[in-house]
């Protein structure tokens, strides 16, 4: 793959790290993922378009709220960095056509789903059922295979499907979504 190309790839995954940010954030708490615009949690000042350019931005405001100076978590930095350096790996690997694009959508689905998990234990049905959404449209892609995108949907539905309803049937409590 082209040098340009993997630098674009690059760029593209660190952007799209800036809103798996948003992601992570607001779809635990049930927030619009739409509006209102970013904003500083501490003092609620909205996040002028320099000042959220990916990864750049918390370099030059220091890790700090331009506005009240409240510290801004590492998180965010490390989601955009992760997400260019997913973005660019993936593409070295995969090269050009509809195989990366497969990769880059899930890969897109994994990053915000890993946070959300490690930092409230759930995975919100938004992105699940995106994936299986997802999985479902993208196995009619050439190279793809609906049928087995179906029948694996399917059996890792089910295999889920039971082990939840087993662990609740023997602990009492929800132990899946």
């Amino acid at each position: 793959m082209p040098p340009l190309l993997l630098i674009a790839a690059f760029l593209l995954g660190a952007c799209l790290g800036s809103f798996f940010n948003v992601l992570i954030y607001r779809l635990p708490r049930e927030e619009s993922i739409v509006r209102p615009a970013s904003r500083c949690p501490a003092c609620g000042r909205p996040v002028r378009a320099w000042e959220n350019v990916p990864i750049v931005s918390f370099l030059l405001l220091r890790g700090k709220c331009a506005g009240c100076g409240s510290g801004i978590s590492w998180r965010y930095p490390v989601v955009e960095a992760a997400s260019g350096v997913g973005f660019l790996l993936i593409a070295w690997v995969d090269g050009l056509g509809f195989v990366l694009l497969r990769d880059l959508v899930f890969f897109s689905l994994l990053v915000p789903i890993v946070f959300i998990d490690i930092d409230h234990r759930i995975i919100p049905d938004e992105l699940s059922l995106g994936g299986l959404a997802a999985g479902i449209l993208l196995s009619f892609l050439p190279g793809g295979d609906w049928k087995g995108a179906l029948a694996g949907m399917v059996v890792g539905g089910g295999i889920l499907f039971v082990t939840a309803a087993v662990y609740h049937k023997v602990t009492g409590i929800e132990g899946l979504g």
